[in-house]
C-alpha cells in the first residue's frame, strides 16, 4: 500500500496530499485510516492523549506536508507528530463529509493544513462539530491549540 500511495499520490508533490486534491479512491482509503486513528486514540467519555502511532500511510502523508512547510525538515517530537496526524485525520473526514453533503468548508492550504486555526474557524459555520471535537478532547482551546507561527 505504501508503494501505491507513493506512485499514485506522493510523486505529485505535497499539494496532492491535501484532502480536496485526493481522488475518491484515496480519500476513502485515508478517511478510513483517519477514522481508525481517531477512534482508537480519542473517546467521547474520557479525555486522553493519543499514544499510538498512526497508520504508516497517514504518517507519510503528514511527513510530506511537514517537509513542504519546513524546507524538508521533519524531525519533530512524537507528541507533535501525533497532533499533526490528528489534524490531518480530521481534515480528511471533513473533506469526505463535504463531498457528500456540501457543508461549505474552508479548503486547507499547504500552509494551514496542519494547524488547528482552520478547524477552530469552523465554529462559525458548524459549531456542533467543533463542540464534539472539544468534548472528545481532540481539540483543546486555548492551551493545546497549535496555531501557525
Amino acid at each position: 500500500m505504501l508503494s501505491k500511495i507513493n506512485n499514485e499520490v506522493l510523486l505529485h508533490g505535497p499539494e496532492a496530499v491535501l484532502p480536496q486534491n485526493l481522488n475518491k479512491k484515496w480519500l476513502n482509503i485515508l478517511q478510513e485510516m483517519a477514522e481508525d486513528f481517531i477512534g482508537s486514540n480519542y473517546d467521547l467519555e474520557e479525555c486522553k492523549k493519543p499514544e499510538d502511532v498512526a497508520d504508516p500511510i497517514l504518517s507519510v502523508c503528514v511527513s510530506e506536508l511537514l517537509m513542504s512547510q519546513h524546507n524538508d525538515k521533519t524531525d519533530i517530537p512524537i507528541k507533535e507528530m501525533l497532533e499533526k496526524i490528528t489534524i490531518y485525520s480530521i481534515s480528511l473526514i471533513i473533506e469526505a463529509v463535504d463531498r457528500e453533503s456540501d457543508i461549505g468548508i474552508e479548503q486547507p492550504t499547504l500552509e494551514d493544513i496542519l494547524y488547528w486555526d482552520r478547524i477552530i474557524r469552523m465554529r462559525k459555520t458548524n459549531p456542533e462539530f467543533v463542540e464534539t471535537l472539544e468534548k472528545a478532547c481532540i481539540l483543546q482551546i486555548p492551551e493545546q491549540a497549535s496555531s501557525k507561527e
